[in-house]
């Protein structure tokens, strides 16, 4: 190895080595800092433009000053009906049906016998901002790199021994614990995943000659709970402003799986001998079946605060604009992940073997730190026609280049915040929604919002190391997301109930590994990719009280 690619692959890739073994990394935190299109019916009908309108439920999650547009209470709730579509670049595609409680919340509104400020309102509301329910699969044919290429080459790039992550020594000696070397390394190599070379240094399954195949599978459930106090009123009907508190309660649990296929590889020399197997050091041609699993368990909770203010400079106008802090989450991880492997070799002498093992043995990898989510800033535009109609609009930006990490390692913060930046960049929102009163009892609606993609270019290109922390070091760069929204509304005296379709969709990026230069070739090797579709297709109820 020459000292100038030695230098550039330790600067590109050493970074990475602390993420193996603990905290988070940036693409899971970029996944418990992003929300979704949720809220009431008429909200999410009219594509969720009500930054300047109010007097809906949603107001407390979106724009506090939207509650002091209230001149009677409310209470309300509203269920969404859920159904989700992947589809992967071989058209390989799974569903899912889920049926939640998305929004219910109470408005009180007390009048009070003054001109200036002619009422003071206070609201509660429960709210699910994020959900994390997804399920997809796939299969990528003719790679051209193995995960166990990319698990070598940077367990040789710190010149890992053999030595160092052998766990064939109980009581004495455990490399989970005594050593410094990735979690991803100790368990590649006792699963014979990775293997040693004559001068010490590892290679993967791969050989000149291979042919390499893989399946996938990701299942993620859980969500972000919110609970809202907001507090409000208004000035000479003029100016209606409001001011809110958000607890959140994070739930996030997945289960990832990635295997690979890889015939006329590399795998470790076993013969049996007196009915056991010994290692005769070396690899040989074979055949190489092995998967990874991965669970993983986030939670923990945050609070945020929101203020918010909409203006009347006249009856047919409205102008709003809110703020909404960082969500100061605490947070805690579990981890652990499982190998099944099964070699074959073509060497008639040789013996066929299987390994299956599990990280830390078998105990879960637990680690806590804190994130704090990007601000918010809305601002938000709409105009009343006659008394039957109205158009609304509202532009959302989002700095997720800002997102903040904080654990008990300092060069690992550093790290973290370096690469968040170069990932992900701000995020547009643009929401455009109307409604028009056909009767007096009956209103229709409709909208759209566009939302770009997170990913800065660099990244979504792939030229840039992607670091993540599990042992299945697989992620996914989202683009743009688009939602098209309509609804019915309906109103009789005291009583109101909302129905909206919406459909959402969004293309995404499946990378097995992130890409990475190779040793000692000195050539950069790209992430076997699959392209993701997302679809959800969702019909949510929303009925409610005005007293």
């Amino acid at each position: 190895m020459t000292s100038s690619f030695r230098k550039n692959i330790l600067s590109a890739l050493l970074t990475a080595l602390p993420l193996v073994a603990m905290g988070q990394a940036a693409p899971d935190i970029l996944k418990m800092s992003q929300t979704d299109l949720r809220g009431t019916a008429r909200f999410m009908s009219m594509g969720g433009a009500f930054g300047a309108l109010g007097g809906d439920l949603t107001v407390l999650d979106q724009n506090p000053g939207g509650i002091g547009v209230y001149r009677s209470s409310d209470v309300g709730i509203s269920v969404d009906f859920d159904a989700q579509s992947v589809k992967d670049g071989n058209n390989m595609s799974l569903n899912q049906f889920k049926v939640t409680c998305n929004t219910f919340g109470y408005v009180g509104a007390y009048q009070i016998d003054s001109d200036v400020m002619p009422n003071l309102n206070f609201g509660v509301s429960y709210s699910r901002p994020v959900s994390f329910n997804r399920h997809y699969y796939g299969s990528i044919s003719n790679q051209r790199s193995s995960l166990t290429d990319y698990f070598a080459t940077y367990s040789n790039v710190d010149c890992y021994m053999a030595d160092d992550l052998t766990n064939f020594n109980p009581g004495k000696w455990d490399p989970y614990i005594d050593s410094n070397a990735p979690w991803m390394s100790i368990l590649a190599y006792n699963s014979a995943l990775i293997n040693p070379n004559t001068d010490g240094s590892f290679s993967g399954l791969s050989g000149m000659n291979s042919t390499i195949s893989s399946e996938y599978e990701v299942h993620e459930t859980g969500g972000v709970d919110q609970f809202n106090i907001n507090f409000g009123g208004n000035l000479a009907n003029v100016v209606y402003w409001g001011m809110g508190f958000g607890i959140t309660n994070l739930d996030y649990k997945s289960t990832t799986y990635y295997g690979e296929n890889v015939n006329n590889g590399r795998i470790a020399h076993f013969k049996e001998i007196d009915g056991e197997l010994v290692e005769q050091g070396g690899t040989i041609d074979g055949n190489a079946s092995y998967g990874l699993t991965n669970d993983l368990h986030t939670f923990g909770s945050g609070y945020n605060f929101k203020l918010g203010v909409i203006v009347k400079p006249i009856n047919e106008l409205r102008l709003g604009i809110a703020f909404h802090t960082p969500t100061y989450y605490s947070l805690k991880d579990e981890s652990i992940t499982y190998s099944s492997c099964a070699y074959n070799p073509m060497q008639s002498d040789a013996a066929s073997f299987e390994f299956l093992d599990k990280t830390n043995q078998g105990y879960l990898d637990e680690w806590w730190y804190k994130i704090r989510t990007p601000w918010k800033y809305i601002a938000s535009a709409a105009v009343v026609i006659g008394k039957s109609g109205l158009i609304s609009a509202d532009y959302e930006r989002r700095e997720f280049g800002g997102i903040e990490y904080v654990g008990d390692n300092a060069m690992y913060d550093r790290q973290m915040k370096d690469q968040i930046k170069d990932y992900y960049k701000g995020v547009d929102i643009i929401r455009i929604g109307g409604e028009y009163r056909v009767s007096p009892h009956v209103s229709i609606r409709a909208g759209y919002s566009y939302e770009s993609s997170p990913v800065n270019d660099k990244a979504m290109k792939g030229h840039t190391e992607i670091f993540t922390v599990s042992t299945t070091p697989a992620y996914i760069l989202e683009k743009s997301t688009q939602y098209i929204t309509c609804g019915l509304g309906y109103r009789y005296k005291n009583f109101y109930a909302d129905l909206a379709y919406v459909h959402k969709q969004k293309d995404a990026e499946y990378h097995v590994f992130s890409p990475y230069l190779s040793y000692p070739a000195n050539a950069y090797v790209e992430s076997p990719t699959s392209k993701l579709t997302f679809r959800n297709n969702r019909v949510v109820v929303s009925l409610g009280v005005r007293f």
